[in-house]
């Protein structure tokens, strides 16, 4: 891991802060969780000297795209989180278009295989949609628990 973004634990604490201030103040958050698990490091990797370099330029560009104020975090080498604070459901939406619109440029650059040129998103806000399985508390406990 680098400096780019902190350890999970960090990232627990400071998510569960922002939550408990959302509730409290009637505000927004969100979360993106980025999956990278499809990349083979060994047959798509193009243009770099191995996958931690990868890695490290994948997420210059995210810290890069997002605000200063949103926090990145990770459960390890293969997924990526982003705590966005203040953004509504819609704000997290349209940041998750335009990373991956970004990304897949990064991809067709960089990786071999066409069909890892899509890095699966998910998206998670506070407060959720009435009857969503998985909201962004739900989330944050699985994190948690994991």
């Amino acid at each position: 891991m680098d400096s780019l973004y902190g350890d999970i634990k960090a990232f627990r604490i400071r998510a569960q802060e922002e939550l408990r201030r959302a509730r409290r103040y009637a505000a927004f958050v969100s979360l993106i969780s980025m999956d990278f698990s499809g990349i083979d490091p060994v047959t798509d990797i193009e243009h770099f000297a191995g996958f931690d370099q990868f890695m490290k330029s994948l997420r210059q560009l995210v810290r890069s795209s997002v605000r200063d104020t949103d926090i990145i975090g990770s459960t390890g080498a293969e997924k990526m989180l982003l705590l966005l604070v203040d953004t509504p459901r819609e704000g997290a939406e349209a940041l998750a278009d335009r990373l991956e619109k970004t990304m897949r440029y990064f991809m067709c650059d960089n990786i071999k295989s066409p069909l890892n040129w899509r890095i699966p998103m998910r998206q998670y806000s506070f407060p959720g949609m009435p009857g969503e399985e998985f909201n962004l508390q739900t989330v944050l406990e699985i994190i948690e628990n994991d």
